[in-house]
């Protein structure tokens, strides 16, 4: 008996992904956990693993293609099915070998229904000549239409829903140009329109008679990250606040602990000691770990500090989030930080490493930025923005009578929502991230 798997929820509402890998063919054996599909959102990609052990017996769906949570995508036949069917056929196989009597005539073997494109897919190679492979057609919840993946793709770049095409090319099959036209006519009614509140796609100029051009389509997550910086950056009055501070201290003792905690299997890095510090900052003025609902005109305090770490990956921006980091010990947090920066990088994160976020942390010192002026991640009220520290000839303590002394100098850029926060607000959360960067000893005692 066989088992259909369906797709796993992709995320909060009604999230639509794409097939971006098929590390499997038909006939291929499964373990637990093992990857039978990777779909990007616009968050991440995710990787759909196998629930049970067996032989994948037809796939639903192919490169490229749209799912959603709840379609049928694998068939499956459980491990311990396999191996009796397979011990069926090899019975059957050596008695036929024994039989001493005449030849029986051979009726003609079933016929497969194949879906063409899983069939050029996924190849199975030294199979017999009598032995026929049934494969599911291919089943989607949409409407079958007439287009080439091509078309498809291009669809899906355009924005356009080809189930809104009437007119279609030759023999009723749609073509990339039909979804051009289509695009167009669509985009000059649009221009017809005053949309209040959103703003409004601007075309670039004619930018080849300039040299030559190359045109690359923006991952779902560059997607994701330009809408969600345009609504913050629309929507939110954000107001900026700076401060330079020693962070001596804070690095001598980053220096003595962090090859003790290589060997334990995490990085102590700045960003988990600043983490820790955030945390506690956000403790003492719960004003930063809220948000704002613009509906009801209400500030909504959150009890649990979440921290969001901005990480760089090659497929764009993204932003994990630790849970409840006031529990944490800064150990826990920077085992957390490489585990999570880990699976952003290889595109491992799921939905939920990235939700609840309350305050977020962008650390860009180690590239070499002096200044970062960051972009509030709503719906939070506040982002930290983190520079290079560089060594400079300081008064301590502010005496001038004595001989200044190197100190490590790093700066940071505060960004608020301004509905909420106010400046002195600002100056005296940054004034608290100082205090403790500077008196690190007040970290361990909390």
């Amino acid at each position: 008996m066989s088992t259909l798997f369906k797709i796993p929820e992709l995320g909060d509402g009604d999230i639509t992904g794409v097939v971006v890998a098929i590390p499997l063919n038909i006939g291929d054996t499964v373990r637990c956990g093992d990857s039978l599909l990777e779909v990007e959102t616009e968050k991440a990609v995710l990787e759909i693993p196998a629930e049970i052990d067996g032989v994948v017996e037809a796939f639903m769906v192919n490169l490229e293609q749209e799912v959603k949570q709840g379609e049928d995508f694998i068939r499956i036949k459980p491990l311990a099915n396999a191996a009796a069917s397979e011990q069926v056929e090899t019975e059957r196989t050596e008695a036929a070998q024994e039989t001493t009597l005449a030849p029986i005539e051979t009726a003609e073997p079933p016929v497969s229904k194949t879906n063409d494109t899983t069939a050029t897919r996924h190849t199975i190679s030294n199979i017999d000549t009598q032995q026929t492979i049934a494969i599911t057609p291919q089943t989607s919840h949409k409407q079958c239409l007439p287009a080439g993946p091509a078309t498809r793709r291009l669809a899906r770049e355009l924005g356009v829903d080809l189930s809104a095409i009437t007119n279609s090319g030759h023999r009723g099959r749609i073509d990339k140009a039909t979804v051009k036209a289509f695009a167009k006519q669509a985009l000059s009614q649009q221009q017809t329109t005053v949309n209040i509140g959103a703003p409004q796609a601007t075309p670039l100029p004619d930018l080849s008679a300039f040299g030559p051009l190359t045109q690359q389509p923006m991952t779902g997550i560059q997607k994701a990250t330009s809408r969600n910086m345009c609504h913050a950056a629309a929507r939110i009055p954000h107001a900026w606040l700076q401060r330079r501070i020693d962070i001596t201290q804070l690095e001598e003792g980053r220096q003595q602990h962090k090859a003790q905690l290589k060997n334990e299997g995490c990085a102590l890095t700045l960003t988990a000691l600043l983490s820790k510090i955030i945390g506690l900052a956000c403790a003492r003025h719960p004003i930063f770990n809220s948000s704002l609902d613009e509906q009801n005109e209400e500030i909504i305090y959150r009890e649990q500090i979440n921290i969001g770490i901005a990480v760089d990956t090659p497929r764009g921006l993204l932003v994990p989030v630790i849970n409840d980091i006031s529990s944490m010990s800064v150990k826990d947090i920077a085992g957390s930080i490489t585990q999570l920066s880990e699976k952003a990088r290889a595109g491992k994160l799921q939905p939920v490493d990235m939700k609840g976020g309350s305050i977020t942390l962008s650390n860009l010192g180690g590239l070499g930025a002096s200044g970062v002026f960051p972009i509030i991640n709503w719906p939070e009220v506040a982002i930290l923005g983190v520079g290079a520290g560089e060594w400079v000839p300081t008064y301590v303590g502010g005496d001038i009578s004595q001989a200044p002394e190197p100190r490590l100098i790093m700066p940071l850029t505060l960004a608020f929502d301004h509905r909420v926060i106010n400046g002195a607000d600002g100056a005296r959360f940054l004034d608290t991230i100082a205090e403790l960067c500077e008196n690190p000893f007040l970290v361990m005692v909390g």
